[in-house]
């Protein structure tokens, strides 16, 4: 627990860490191009103020106009080319402080602030002059400041919301990954378990023929002891392939259209010489001309795993009874009166290598369940279970 914590929250850290920097770049560049915009903005009403004013002066160099200019944070002043001021206007206490240079200049003003001015040469009759148009940028700095105090208000907001929501996915996320890890790690114990029995008789076996000469009748017998190993071996391997493409959504049906009740006698005649040797009858309710487009070689494998289980794990002497419905959805049914499931187990049959009885030898070494569930999701159906301890249990497959 002390080390999932650990791992959540330097993920968490990590996370806003990554967060902050990237939503510090992004405001950052809002920022600039804001301000870009504003100064531009500013620099263009400059220019548009001062175009009437230069016409006007062009056409009468001797007017004195500007020096009765007196417009609330605006500000205006004529030059000659070498900045000797002729004229200002009446809200300006002192010269500006500029260069006499063209085009647009920041400058500092006592008991104003920072002015932003256009220095524009213009012709006046036989005169070369310089005007000049500024403007306070009180305003033009009051929204860069309210924009960089919201900025600084709404980033570490943000970046909070965001952390709070990334830890509370992150929670579920390292929860499924830790059911999905213990999952893993029992089915590997699980494997490894059910390998180790086959793989230590094929041993023993053969240690024991390797350790003096036999008969031709112990060959023999040694031989069909690991011939019988080998194929339990390869039914494990071939249900952990076929779980494996499952669990990998690769598991893929080749659907045609067949007659269900076909595939179901075929089934109960593959599974009859087991029933035979147990004294099992299998009694057969099958409606006719059920149509279904499907998988006939996945589907037979899903019905000889029920009926395997059902013989396997029935008593001598008792019946397994198939049945075959159709209404809205099929409907295919294994009956036993066998050992039964007790009510707490129910829940875990699908399980990989979970046997409700002691483990004997079945088509898929444990896996048969969970090989038929893989089957039925495949055809897009669902299986249900109900069971009763020392009377037997009942699988429904439901399919469209």
């Amino acid at each position: 627990m002390t080390g999932e914590r650990s791992i959540r929250w330097r993920l968490v850290l990590l996370f806003c860490l990554t967060a902050g920097v990237l939503l510090g770049i992004s405001y950052a560049g809002l920022y600039v191009v804001f301000q870009r915009v504003i100064n531009g903005q500013f620099d263009r009403r400059l220019s548009e103020v001062a175009t009437p004013i230069i016409a006007d002066l062009a056409g009468d160099p001797n007017d004195k106009d500007v020096d009765l200019l007196n417009i609330p944070d605006e500000y205006f002043e004529v030059l000659d080319l070498s900045g000797k001021v002729l004229q200002r206007s009446r809200n300006l206490a002192q010269d500006l402080p500029i260069a006499t240079s063209e085009g647009f200049q920041t400058v500092q003003l006592p008991n104003i602030g920072e002015v932003r001015a256009a220095v524009i040469p213009f012709q006046a009759g036989e005169y070369s002059w310089l005007f000049v148009a500024a403007g306070s940028t009180r305003e033009s700095n009051e929204a860069l400041a309210a924009l960089r105090r919201f900025a600084l208000v709404l980033l570490p907001a943000t970046l909070l919301l965001t952390a709070a929501v990334f830890g509370f996915y992150s929670n579920q996320l390292l929860a499924k990954i830790d059911v999905v890890v213990r999952q893993l790690r029992q089915f590997v114990s699980d494997a490894s378990h059910e390998l180790r029995t086959p793989l230590a008789v094929l041993q023993g076996e053969t240690e024991l023929l390797l350790s003096r000469r036999r008969s031709t009748e112990e060959y023999e017998s040694a031989a069909r002891d690991m011939e019988g190993e080998l194929k339990k071996l390869t039914r494990i391997v071939d249900g952990l392939f076929t779980l494996s493409m499952a669990d990998a959504g690769q598991l893929r049906i080749a659907p045609e259209p067949l007659y269900l009740e076909e595939i179901l006698e075929e089934s109960c005649a593959l599974a009859l010489p087991l029933a035979t040797h147990k004294k099992i009858h299998i009694e057969r309710d099958l409606q006719r001309d059920v149509l279904f487009n499907g998988d006939a070689t996945f589907l037979r494998q899903l019905f000889l795993i029920f009926l395997d289980n059902a013989i396997k794990y029935s008593h001598s002497g008792s019946r397994v009874r198939v049945t075959l419905t159709r209404n809205e959805t099929v409907h295919v049914s294994f009956q036993d009166e066998g050992i039964g499931i007790s009510r707490e187990n129910l829940p875990r049959i699908f399980e990989r290598f979970f046997r409700e009885a002691p483990p004997t030898e079945t088509q898929s070494g444990g896996l048969g369940l969970a090989i038929a569930q893989a089957i039925v999701q495949a055809h897009n159906g669902s299986i249900e279970c109900t069971s009763e301890t020392g009377v037997g249990s009942l699988f429904t497959i439901r399919l469209p």
